[in-house]
């Protein structure tokens, strides 16, 4: 399968830095760039087609596709807006957060033990960082060894970008990344996916979801040091200063 990509799957509705989405009728193609890691396709595919035996409120997933040297997943098209509309809103930014939360918990409350490990995730990261200091990487994962496993759903990166809700019903995407382990290590996640864009909301966050779901603050700050030592090295250059604030516990929770 060959030839113009909007033709073939129909016109752009989303674009990231690993994949652009294209869109026609009920069905979009996520069309990851040319030499994107192939095993991490259908490892997305596999996930998703586990999440849909659990009705997850997520995209159905219905094919892998290869058009010209780029790997593709078709899957169904995801209408509505983002919740981080809502987020934007300051008279509809508290009730917003509630609900995201809510959604979270509820992903929470399921196992997930045919996915990865969030902590081995976690360890490996850490152990191919080359951006870390060694002696700095070797107390970090001195760290993460005293931390708890679980089976605990986490989707790793639950924030209102990931959530878009057409009036009547939810649905999460950016998949790949869901693993098996501690809910805390997953609030720590969407703390750092929040601090990237406000602090006061990645605050707001961590308020609601620790009096939510009973777990302290402390708790999530286990996991925050380890996470943003795993994620240096990973994301864009304008977020390390506060990963290394999060690192040095120069920023508290």
């Amino acid at each position: 399968m060959s030839g113009n990509f909007e033709e073939l799957f129909g016109p752009v509705v989303g674009k990231g830095l690993q994949a652009t989405v294209y869109a026609r009728g009920d069905y979009a193609v996520k069309l990851y760039r040319e030499g994107y890691d192939k095993t991490h396709v259908f490892e997305e595919a596999l996930i998703m087609a586990r999440l849909e035996e659990m009705d997850f409120p997520g995209p159905k997933v219905y094919e892998v596709l290869l058009a010209d040297g780029q790997y593709g997943l078709r899957m169904d098209r995801v209408r509505g807006s983002l919740m981080n509309e809502g987020l934007n809103d300051p008279e509809r930014r508290l009730e917003t957060m509630k609900t995201l939360v809510g959604l979270q918990l509820d992903l929470q409350k399921h196992s997930a033990p045919w996915a990865l490990d969030f902590r081995q995730r976690l360890q490996k990261s850490l152990e191919d960082n080359k951006v870390l200091a060694p002696d700095l990487r070797e107390q970090l994962l001195a760290e993460i060894r005293d931390l708890p496993d679980g089976q605990t759903m986490c989707h790793c990166d639950f924030h209102g970008g990931n959530v878009f809700f057409d009036g009547e019903k939810h649905m999460i995407i950016d998949l790949l990344q869901i693993s098996a382990g501690d809910p805390a290590a997953d609030a720590a996640c969407s703390y750092v996916s929040y601090s990237f864009a406000h602090k006061g909301t990645a605050d707001l966050y961590l308020d609601i979801y620790c009096e939510q779901s009973g777990i302290p603050k402390e708790r999530v700050a286990r996991w925050l040091r380890v996470y943003a030592g795993a994620l240096t090295g990973e994301v864009p250059e304008t977020h390390r200063p506060l990963l290394e604030k999060y690192i040095m516990g120069e920023e508290g929770l």
